[in-house]
């Protein structure tokens, strides 16, 4: 039992009904359209035909995939304020904050937030370069280029994975 149990305790995770239902909504939309978005680019990759486009595509799908992350991160969240500790979190919040599900909803939030945030800044980047030599004509997508946008994905979700699994390394040295 948390020493924090008092009458000034958060007996909830999400306390505020608002709070709830938001996060319940924002959830659910959030996954159900990005894998919306992610099966529909997945699908019309194999249509592209400039390595640009290739690259937009799959920073697009990054995109989906770091927001569809986050999204299950909220559902879990409201399952676990809503079903699992109901009214009971402040008795059990010791527990939940150094469990192995805590940590890896947590884990699951920062990839998400970081792929989204790189897969971003990628889209930026090749955005702007597209302005600066807006009179090129773009080549073909071959495998070479094909190569190394997947290279530059698994960079991007590489990247993410180590920012969010760092700080739990200490933790996983005694298991």
């Amino acid at each position: 039992m948390s020493d924090e149990c008092n009458l000034e305790c958060s007996k909830q995770i999400l306390e505020n009904v608002a709070l709830k239902v938001s996060s319940l909504i924002i959830g659910v939309l959030s996954v159900l359209a990005n894998l919306i978005v992610m099966v529909k680019n997945v699908g019309s990759l194999k249509h592209c035909r400039t390595s640009v486009a290739l690259a937009n595509k799959s920073l697009i799908i990054l995109i989906s995939l770091g927001d569809f992350l986050v999204g299950c991160y909220l559902l879990v969240i409201v399952i676990y304020d809503a079903v699992i500790f109901k009214k009971d979190y402040c008795n059990r919040q010791i527990e939940w904050i150094t469990s192995f599900q805590c940590s890896t909803i947590g884990v699951v939030s920062t990839i998400g937030s970081q792929i989204s945030l790189f897969a971003m800044a990628g889209l930026s980047t090749i955005r702007l370069n597209g302005i600066k030599g807006s009179l090129r004509v773009p080549s073909e997508a071959n495998f070479a280029q094909s190569l190394k946008v997947a290279l530059g994905v698994l960079c991007i979700v590489m990247t993410s994975a180590t920012i969010a699994i760092t700080p739990l390394i200490s933790a996983f040295e005694n298991f």
